[in-house]
């Protein structure tokens, strides 16, 4: 029986659109929304693995679009690009009645972090975490899974991993998790692994 989850956050409990940021500065900018995402989501992952800092990002995307408002405006309109996922919410809530250990993994930065743990109180149920941007390292990179495991202290063999891409998922698997890609979409064949995988924890 598993004894903790690991979650991914984007498009498993928040789903995300950078393209929300781009309609959003594309009046202020010298270039279209789309190359205007282009340049935003091509910059991220340096974001996402620490070697930017948020004002750097900032600073370069701003210059690269030709944005002429505020630097905190940009911030701001980069930040706020997520709709929470409710099925998954009321699932973690029932993990956590339960007093399961539950964790966060996530591909994520310094713009994104403040912005959604503020807004969600469902991270305030998680009992430990672990950023990319924080440890620089990203999945599927295998060295930030072991990070998990340490940082953690978690037993992969006996914790249950949820992400959104294959890639990851794959990753986790050989590190020991037990992986199961989630699929916005399709949140009841997720409860249906879960009901397999783990029949004490479903609903």
């Amino acid at each position: 029986m598993p004894e903790a989850y690991l979650f991914d956050i984007g498009n498993v409990i928040i789903a995300f659109d950078f393209r929300k940021a781009a309609d959003r500065i594309a009046p202020q900018c010298l270039v279209t929304p789309e190359e205007a995402l282009r340049v935003v989501t091509g910059l991220s992952p340096e974001l996402e693995r620490g070697v930017l800092t948020e004002d750097e990002f900032v600073s370069e995307c701003v210059t690269a679009i030709g944005f002429d408002g505020p630097k905190e405006q940009f911030r701001e309109a980069v930040a706020d690009i997520f709709e929470l996922n409710e099925p998954m919410v009321e699932f973690i809530e029932h993990l956590k009645s339960k007093k399961v250990p539950l964790f966060l993994l996530s591909n994520t930065n310094g713009i994104h972090v403040p912005f959604f743990e503020a807004k969600y109180p469902v991270f305030g149920h998680f009992d430990d975490r672990v950023y990319s941007h924080q440890v620089k390292a990203m999945k599927p990179d295998p060295e930030i899974y072991q990070i998990t495991i340490s940082q953690l202290g978690i037993d992969p063999t006996k914790t249950i991993y949820i992400d959104d891409l294959g890639p990851n998922c794959d990753a986790g698997r050989q590190a020991g998790f037990l992986s199961i890609r989630y699929d916005l979409d399709d949140h009841s064949g997720f409860m249906d692994r879960i009901a397999q995988m783990a029949p004490d924890h479903s609903i």
